[in-house]
């Protein structure tokens, strides 16, 4: 047995930032496991929960004041539609004087020492940004070949990386950030993308490429609620596509700087992707009679293939829909 390690981050502040729209077991879930948050490694912080209400009507209001837990709760709400305006919100209601801000969305439960590995992760490796892994949980009956598939890992290389590995992929589900970034023009997230999603991977790419240091807490789990209509085929196909739709405008946001860079990003982006297509038609059809297991990777870059010829020429993706999905 090894010896528990107490983190520095002795009596730190912490923001705890969840943006909800109209998932209110969910809600009540999320909350009910900040309340049960133990801390082992790290002294126990001072939390404040921040709960942003993207829903017109301001549904989730009564369930947030009505909820008697162990930290103080604030809620907001934000009228305009999507996902970035919900985030950017929850950053803005951060007190001036937190050390930490986490971020976590209402579909997702984090296990119960959650954010005693987020603060001793970043403890242990000083990097601004701490992402954790987040697994899917899927209601009873769904296929195997959906519940045993990477597709709905976050990020889905995690059997890749090793604790504190300075190079994860960001996703705002489950994420510890020094709450210093607050307010710098790049911690912002891009009201372009905020029906489409994508959002959250510029704003932690555009971090990286700023020099921002990141790391893997392998213990900081969190779970993600799926519901039937999302443990379906048709909606991994309508998400892969989502993820290829949105790559140019990224790229372009990061790395093109001039028309006639992103013109040569448009083409080497469609010619690769048509590439794609041409061999995982091929694949797919080759394995068609193994059953979905076979075929199902194929199927996905297929449609994220399309995704991305659709982003190359500017077709409008809304994958956030008003029904939630």
């Amino acid at each position: 047995m090894g010896t528990s390690v107490i983190s520095s981050n002795e009596h730190a502040s912490v923001a705890v930032c969840i943006c909800t729209y109209q998932r209110h077991e969910g809600l009540q879930r999320l909350l009910a496991a900040l309340d049960g948050q133990q801390f082992r490694l790290s002294t126990q912080p001072s939390i404040q929960v921040i709960v942003v209400d993207n829903s017109p009507a301001g549904d989730a209001q009564s369930l947030v004041q009505s909820h008697r837990g162990r930290w103080p709760l604030s809620y907001l709400q934000e009228p305009r539609k999507g996902i970035s305006h919900a985030r950017n919100t929850g950053l803005s209601a951060v007190a001036q004087y937190t050390d930490f801000v986490a971020m976590i969305d209402d579909d997702v439960t984090p296990a119960n020492d959650w954010l005693d590995n987020l603060l001793d992760a970043q403890a242990r490796s000083g990097a601004d940004i701490i992402i954790g892994p987040t697994t899917p949980e899927f209601p009873a009956g769904t296929p195997l070949w959906i519940s045993s598939s990477e597709f709905f890992l976050k990020p889905q290389n995690q059997a890749q990386l090793a604790d504190l590995d300075p190079d994860p992929p960001g996703a705002t589900c489950n994420v510890l950030f020094n709450a210093s970034l607050v307010g710098r023009p790049e911690m912002n997230f891009d009201p372009a993308l905020t029906l489409s999603g994508g959002e959250d991977k510029l704003l932690f790419q555009n971090l990286k490429m700023r020099g921002y240091r990141f790391a893997w807490a392998l213990r900081a789990h969190a779970r993600e609620s799926f519901p039937p209509e999302r443990a379906t085929l048709g909606y991994m196909l309508r998400e892969a596509y989502r993820r290829g739709s949105v790559k140019f405008y990224i790229k372009r946001r990061l790395k093109s700087r001039s028309p006639t860079k992103s013109l040569g990003l448009a083409l080497r982006l469609s010619g690769r992707s048509i590439l794609q297509m041409s061999r995982d038609v091929f694949l797919l059809l080759v394995n068609l009679p193994r059953g979905h297991s076979a075929w199902l990777t194929f199927a996905l870059r297929l449609a994220d293939s399309v995704g991305t010829i659709a982003g190359v020429l500017h077709i409008p993706n809304r994958h956030y829909r008003p029904d939630g999905t």
